[in-house]
Order: C-alpha cells, then structure tokens, then sequence
C-alpha cells in the first residue's frame, strides 16, 4: 500500500495550498468507501485510481479488530 499523497497530482498543478492534503485524503476516503459500499471490483481501474483506493482503504480499516464491533456499526 503507497502513502505517499505526493503522488495525486493537483488539480491546477499547484502545490502548497493549506487545504491541498486533507482534500486528497478526504478524496481517498470517499472513493474508498463508496467503493466498498458499492462492492466494486477494483482490478478494473486504472492504476492511479487503484492507488487512491488502497490510500483510502486504510484510513477506513480498523488497526485493531478487537476494537471493531458489530455493534460500532
């Protein structure tokens, strides 16, 4: 899985912006969960978008399953 958020490129091309990282990582967030909400299959994406969605993904998975109940849902 890449963290690098440095990899999505900016829409303008500009970088700097104060907002520019949490947009990308909302971004990531949203595709990644409307992805899975969705149960699309991924190996039909492009590379890029492949790359967001495992960005994504993390930010969404629990890092400790005893933390994720059924009942959390």
């Amino acid at each position: 899985m890449r963290d690098d958020f440095d990899a999505i490129p900016d829409p303008d091309g500009r970088r700097g912006a104060p907002g520019t990282m949490l947009v990308r990582i909302y971004h990531d967030i949203g595709l990644a969960a409307v992805a899975d909400a969705l149960n699309l299959l991924t190996v039909e994406f492009d590379p890029e978008l492949k790359h967001s969605l495992q960005r994504g993904e993390f930010y969404l998975i629990t890092a400790d399953p005893a933390i994720a109940r059924p009942e959390m849902a």
